[in-house]
């Protein structure tokens, strides 16, 4: 592999020591293995550092003194890391086996932003609802094309692209989005690579789920708002049409969704998306009505 750009796989970690051991066993069977791992925990307990060096001598681990948003303990990550390439994913997702040789393949052929496909752990009612509202538009089997947002817990970037837009806003959980519009504004949209595969395990309760939706919206509103140009009529308004648009959104899942055959999942699983796009949207709107000292 001397000839191969080198990998380094950067993992977050918080509270998370009894799903990183399949995230890491995942890894070790990989057929094009990683070059180096890096974990940087920020959770105030020491089980994890104990999991990592007892049974994963071949990862580096480091632990945070302060509590750390995920992509700032990734930002951390990639100031450890050496490689050319540089993969994110997450403590409770596990890598399909040829997920980095795709991924290096991806890149060889030119692409510096990639962005792999989502599938579930376990395809029950409950996680296929949440990955469905979550991850429609990245579910396996979709043709290869370009996408808005890679998320991080399938994302690659060639460190080339990453030194010029990097590195991700640690202060926000959006982040990951605010750095693909910034690869696309370099010239890089984000490649989806649907042959990439990582499995995420949505082990959420539903009042969690409910709470996360609102308030991502809500951060997504609030930059929304700091960004985009014209009359603060024309910004409100956009943001309160918010929930107007879940009829769309609705197609536009289910178009994937068939696509994808996932169709039985889509409709067994309606209510729930239906519900997390409704509270992602009025967190948007919630947005739109608070005042600017609130949106910091």
């Amino acid at each position: 592999m001397s000839d191969q750009p080198r990998i380094s796989v950067v993992i977050p970690a918080y509270w998370s020591q009894n799903t990183l051991p399949g995230c890491l066993d995942a890894l070790r069977r990989q057929t094009r293995p990683p070059d180096e791992i890096i974990v940087v925990s920020s959770s105030p307990e020491e089980e994890t550092a104990a999991l990592v060096r007892r049974d994963y001598p071949e990862v580096r681990f480091e632990q945070s003194p302060v509590r750390l948003l995920p992509h700032a303990a990734r930002n951390r990550g990639v100031e450890l890391a050496k490689g050319e390439l540089l993969v994110f994913t997450d403590p409770d997702c596990e890598a399909e086996g040829r997920w980095l040789e795709v991924l290096s393949a991806a890149v060889e052929n030119g692409s510096r932003c990639l962005v792999g496909a989502m599938d579930v752990q376990r395809r029950n009612f409950w996680q296929a609802g949440v990955h469905l509202c979550k991850f429609h538009w990245l579910l396996p089997g979709l043709p290869v094309g370009t996408r808005v947002h890679a998320p991080t817990a399938n994302a690659c970037y060639a460190r080339s692209l990453w030194n010029q837009i990097g590195p991700f806003p640690g202060e926000v959980f959006a982040g990951d989005g605010i750095l693909s519009a910034r690869a696309a504004q370099a010239g890089h949209p984000a490649r989806f690579v649907p042959d990439a595969v990582v499995r995420h395990n949505h082990e959420v309760a539903p009042l969690a789920l409910c709470r996360q939706r609102f308030e991502r919206g809500r951060e997504y509103g609030r930059l929304r708002r700091q960004r985009e140009t014209g009359t603060p009529t024309r910004t409100w308004l956009s943001l309160l049409a918010s929930p107007a648009a879940l009829p769309w959104v609705m197609v536009r899942a289910g178009r994937d969704a068939v696509r994808a055959g996932w169709a039985g999942a889509y409709l067994a699983t309606w209510g729930i998306q239906v519900v997390g796009h409704l509270l992602w949207a009025l967190g948007e709107s919630r947005a739109a009505l608070e005042p600017a000292s609130q949106r910091r």
